[in-house]
């Protein structure tokens, strides 16, 4: 029996590329595509006072932000929606050791994923950007 070796490699060679188009198809929609309600990102950042946060994004809303900072216990902020601003950005609220208050603004006018930002204010400390990623 005598076999064609064209025939062999020519399949073998579609066949890789079939798969190697599988595969970045797969790479391209994980990338570009908006992450699902019950998907979880985390945005983070840092005030100029040391504080760090991590603000958890859950089920289509930001949940709570957590505070570390060296030397101090880990801090939670519970946050509800409290509206949309003017550019159609939803603004959370919540507060701070029981002092002060903390604002959260959803810089990707709800359609957050990863690569979105936030904007996280407190009373007397400022504000400070986020960067979220899964």
């Amino acid at each position: 029996m005598k076999m064609d070796w064209n025939w062999k490699l020519g399949n073998f060679a579609i066949a890789g590329l079939m798969g190697l188009a599988t595969v970045g198809l797969v790479f391209v929609e994980a990338i570009f595509s908006p992450v699902s309600a019950a998907q979880s990102l985390s945005c983070t950042g840092r005030m100029n006072n040391g504080w760090t946060y991590s603000a958890q994004f859950l089920d289509g809303r930001f949940t709570q932000i957590r505070w570390e900072r060296s030397g101090q216990p880990p801090q939670v902020s519970t946050l509800k929606f409290l509206s949309n601003n003017d550019k159609g950005q939803p603004i959370y609220k919540g507060s701070l050791m029981a002092a002060v208050t903390v604002t959260l603004v959803d810089l990707s006018g709800g359609n957050v994923q990863p690569g979105s930002q936030i904007s996280v204010g407190v009373e007397e400390w400022g504000w400070s950007r986020g960067n979220c990623s899964l």
